[in-house]
């Protein structure tokens, strides 16, 4: 029985000790559902020159890729200037993880996007993001995107399209009975889904390959997903059996919400693990 390794990207503290780091539940929800985490630390900038190279040999060793939350995005890589709500940003670590993007795509290897994740993947393959939705959309009245309740509660629903990758992964035929307040939407074609949020930035143009599949009730995209189940970028042509990316942090529900345990065990199986509960 095949135990998936997934590669993870870290975070790096912007204070003097510039450390690497993790939040313990990203490993934890990979061990629940039989994988193995590797930790992929961003090289430092004077590696710059290789990262496309380190990206292609991690990529060839893991069997998928998770991008994990964290700090915000560099709008210069957008082709937009950095406005002063948006925060703090780390070189290495975008253009690190925008490497590790693309060659994933390029060679077919499924990867999870979660909350600062689905922010890279979007940048990565050419789309652009609010650098502070709240703050952008001044004449609209915003939910609360940054909840202060624990990270494992729902604060906000999200319209899912049911026809998604996404959909079918979250739900299975005897979801209403998961303890999860899971409601079909007044469009048939929607379903609503409780998650939880914690926020500022978000997909504002949609990179091409991509199609959005999740918005809360304010307009804001909350999910995304290979369109066609293909990305134009793969240099082999086959279908991208899972390329996902999520506003929200999953890894923090999945002892509380099955939906979000139903995440992780789909990338999982699309990752190659064959050790999955039944």
């Amino acid at each position: 029985m095949k135990q998936a390794l997934i590669g993870i990207t870290a975070d790096i503290d912007d204070g003097k000790s510039r450390k690497h780091f993790l939040h313990e539940s990203y490993a934890a929800v990979l061990y629940h559902v039989h994988c193995a985490p590797l930790l992929l630390a961003a090289p430092a900038l004077c590696f710059k020159a290789e990262y496309e190279a380190l990206a292609e040999r991690f990529i060839a060793c893991v069997d998928g890729l998770l991008l994990s939350g964290g700090d915000d995005v560099n709008a210069l890589l957008y082709n937009e200037e950095n406005y002063a709500f948006n925060g703090t940003f780390t070189e290495e670590r975008d253009l690190f993880e925008i490497a590790l993007c693309r060659c994933a795509v390029r060679h077919g290897k499924p990867v999870l996007g979660i909350c600062r994740g689905i922010q890279s993947m979007n940048v990565a393959l050419d789309g652009s993001l609010f650098q502070d939705i709240a703050t952008q959309h001044p004449d609209k009245r915003m939910l609360g995107h940054h909840q202060k309740a624990p990270a494992y509660s729902a604060s906000h629903e999200i319209e899912l399209v049911r026809s998604s990758l996404l959909a079918r992964t979250l739900l299975d035929d005897d979801s209403a009975g998961d303890g999860d307040a899971i409601n079909s939407g007044a469009d048939e074609r929607m379903v609503s889904l409780p998650v939880n949020s914690f926020h500022h930035q978000a997909v504002k143009r949609v990179a091409p390959g991509f199609v959005a599949v999740a918005h809360t009730h304010d307009g804001v995209i909350e999910a995304i997903e290979t369109a066609a189940m293909r990305l134009p970028q793969s240099q082999y042509g086959q279908p991208h059996p899972f390329t996902i990316g999520v506003q929200w942090h999953p890894e923090h529900m999945y002892l509380h919400h099955k939906h979000a345990e139903r995440l992780f065990q789909g990338f999982a199986a699309a990752c190659g693990s064959s050790w999955l509960d039944q």
